[in-house]
């Protein structure tokens, strides 16, 4: 799991006590590692159940279907990626600083994190709308941030610009994660390169 603490979701029955949390997390565990490796369709509710060491009974106790258990780790990954980014962010004064520091956490994330990309791309081969609403959710804070700090920012539409943002944090994550990129690599990477090229036309 990319995140111990459980989210209220729809849905989903969020267990009261530490021990059903503590089944909850190891389903959720055993859900992730599987989806990632073996894939959606190649994974039954038996395997995720016994890769955790618990009854398929206890399966259903929070969850109805696998679908509902991808979508809970979808939310787990939003929550925490938006998380560690507000985390990332937060001393910061300027829009280029938030940038900066924004991209470097998402990139450094994405490195320690590769289910990530497993999983959140997988979701297009089983529910096309759980990937829809997992970016738009994302261009639609992203935007939010950019339209408050438009002083700074091209006078350009600003969601466009928050899908151009994603891109390039998304795709500098897939680059560190092939090449095993160290921290002090990820950090200048966007040092030397990103930020350059962002102030010559995003940024002002």
């Amino acid at each position: 799991m990319t995140n111990k603490e459980l989210i209220d979701i729809k849905g989903i029955n969020i267990p009261k006590t530490k021990l059903g949390q503590t089944k909850m997390e190891k389903l959720l565990a055993s859900s992730e590692e599987l989806f990632a490796t073996k894939g959606f369709y190649n994974t039954s509710i038996s395997d995720i159940c016994k890769h955790a060491g618990t009854a398929v009974g206890t399966f259903y106790i929070y969850f109805e279907t696998k679908t509902d258990v991808y979508k809970y780790l979808m939310e787990t990954y939003k929550k925490a990626i938006k998380d560690r980014l507000a985390e990332s962010i937060k001393d910061c004064k300027t829009r280029y600083e938030k940038e900066r520091e924004g991209i470097k956490c998402f990139i450094k994330y994405a490195v320690n994190a590769p289910n990530v990309y497993n999983i959140i791309w997988g979701s297009l081969s089983i529910d096309r709308q759980m990937f829809v609403d997992y970016y738009v959710s994302f261009a639609a804070s992203y935007s939010r941030a950019l339209r408050k700090d438009s002083v700074e920012v091209a006078p350009a539409d600003a969601e466009s610009i928050a899908y151009m943002l994603m891109g390039i944090s998304n795709f500098l994550g897939l680059k560190a994660m092939f090449t095993g990129m160290s921290d002090d690599e990820i950090n200048k990477m966007v040092d030397e390169t990103v930020m350059p090229a962002l102030k010559g036309g995003i940024l002002k």
